[in-house]
Order: C-alpha cells, then sequence, then structure tokens
C-alpha cells in the first residue's frame, strides 16, 4: 500500500465517506499511492480524489437544488453554481450563512477555501503536462497530503454540521415519530388481523437524511410492538379468535423547514413499518411444496 503515514489518511477517510462507491475511490487513491516506482504516481492520485471530489458533489449538491437556495446568488452566466457553492451547499444545504455560523457555531469559509484549492491542484495533475510533473517523492507526498486533509476536513465539516442540528432537536424528532405511529393507523399492519393496537413505540436512531434547498428531513428508526386480534371479543372468549404480540421495525421521515429549523410545530411525517416478516413467516413450508 501507499507509505504508512499516507495511508492512514485515507484509511481515515473512508469511516467519514458518504457511500461505497466513495470508499471505492478512496481505495483506488491508496493503491495510486502505493506505487512509488511510478512517476505519474501522483496523477494517478489525483485521479481518483477528483473523481471522489466529483462523486460527493453530485450527490451532496445537484445544481438544481443549489439554484433554489434562498442565499444562492448568481456569480456567472448561465446562472450556474460555482465550486464554492456546490461546496456550501454540500455541508448545509439551504440553511442560512447566519444559522450555520450564529446558532450551530460553524465556520465554512476555511473549509471551502482550502477545498477549492486542493481540487485546483487536483485538476492540475489530472490533466499533467511535460513541464508540471512532480516526480519527487517527498514532493508527491506533500501534495496528496494536503489534498486528504482538505477532503477530510470537508466531510468532518459535513457530519459536524448535520449532527449539531441533529442534536438540538433530538428530542422532539423521537416524540414525533413516536405519536405519529401511536395516532395514525398502520395500513400495512392493520391488513394483518381484525384488530390491532400500537402497544409501545422504541425510537432506536435518529439521523439527517438530507439537508435540502427548503427542507431538512430526518430519519427515524426503531421498533413498534403491535398486539394483533383475529376475531372478535366474542370469538376470543369461545375460543375462536386468536391473540399474539409481535414488533417490527419501521422508519419515520420528518420534514422541518429551513425557515425555522428547530420550529416542528409544521413539520411533516411520512412512515412505514417493515411486517415482511410475518409475510414470510406464513408462507408455505417447503414440506407443503
Amino acid at each position: 500500500m501507499a507509505l504508512p503515514w499516507l495511508n492512514d489518511q485515507l484509511a481515515a477517510l473512508k469511516p467519514k465517506a458518504i457511500d461505497d462507491f466513495s470508499r471505492t475511490t478512496i481505495t483506488g487513491a491508496q493503491h495510486a499511492l502505493a506505487d512509488v516506482a511510478n512517476p505519474l504516481r501522483l496523477n494517478f492520485f489525483s485521479t481518483a480524489m477528483r473523481i471522489l471530489f466529483e462523486h460527493m458533489m453530485g450527490t451532496l449538491a445537484p445544481v438544481d437544488q443549489v439554484v433554489q437556495t434562498e442565499w444562492f446568488v448568481s456569480e456567472r452566466e448561465g446562472n450556474a453554481p460555482t465550486r464554492g457553492q456546490r461546496i456550501v451547499f454540500a455541508i448545509q444545504g439551504g440553511l442560512s450563512d447566519e444559522f450555520v455560523k450564529d446558532t450551530l457555531q460553524i465556520d465554512i469559509a476555511p473549509i471551502r477555501q482550502r477545498l477549492i484549492k486542493a481540487v485546483d491542484n487536483l485538476s492540475k495533475h489530472v490533466h499533467g503536462r511535460e513541464d508540471a510533473i512532480i516526480e519527487g517523492h517527498d514532493e508527491q507526498d506533500t501534495a496528496a497530503s494536503g489534498t486528504i486533509e482538505a477532503l477530510g476536513n470537508f466531510l468532518d465539516t459535513y457530519h459536524e454540521c448535520r449532527s449539531t442540528i441533529l442534536n438540538a432537536i433530538q428530542q422532539e424528532l423521537d416524540d414525533a415519530a413516536v405519536d405519529t405511529l401511536l395516532s395514525d393507523t398502520i395500513l400495512e399492519v392493520d391488513e394483518l388481523a381484525t384488530h390491532h393496537s400500537v402497544e409501545e413505540v422504541y425510537v432506536g436512531d435518529t439521523s439527517v437524511r438530507s439537508i435540502g434547498a427548503h427542507f431538512i428531513t430526518y430519519r427515524a428508526t426503531g421498533s413498534v410492538a403491535i398486539g394483533l386480534q383475529w376475531g372478535s371479543n366474542s370469538d376470543l372468549r369461545r375460543g375462536d379468535g386468536a391473540e399474539a404480540d409481535l414488533s417490527f421495525p419501521f422508519y419515520c421521515d420528518i420534514q422541518v423547514s429551513l425557515d425555522d429549523p428547530l420550529n416542528m410545530a409544521f413539520s411533516a411525517t411520512n412512515y412505514s413499518v417493515d411486517v415482511s416478516s410475518w409475510r414470510d413467516g406464513m408462507g408455505p413450508d417447503d414440506d407443503d411444496l
């Protein structure tokens, strides 16, 4: 693999990466740096890291979303967002600069500037020219380390923004998920038996699913304990009915307006309960096939 300290830097990016493809590109960068006999080692590393950056921008900062934000101001012809604006959106979405800086206490400006500089350098190495190739190992390692650090700072800030706003509204989100499942008829469960009742809702994890141009969407996941009854109460007393207590996993998406991102008063919820374990268990046994 790459030199140990560079490899450690790259390996530290993987847990922060946004998806499997991002981790694949980081692995590619590790293999590129490991080829110390290749005079174009830095160029191939830069190609992998440029692919990583472009993938993250495409996933986290779609152009059509960036231009819809309240803070977007066109800075170039065609109304296309700049690289810096897409980096900002990838971190904070449509959240206002004031909210991010004053409420979340996060300063994005230096992160944006370092990443822009790093990507500019990547582009130079990706489109290598005869008089711009860096062949010295020490110089290659220094350039690679700076790029890794800039991308690491970006990913740290991306996660910090989401964890900070999540912590500020965690209890309200948990309560909203519980209230939704307790107050609504759960259609997936309603189809399983004559009657059902929600006995308990357990929220195991809550995360920021996305920060868009106008809304932030949280996802709460957990399990819901359900009491199922087949037949009427009279059927049960006669021994003709049946009851069962089961637990099913659920997710609940909670959408909050960025106009007031810590106010749940006008939030919207959408949820689903996975009853596939029950349906699979009710299928025919192998012996019956």
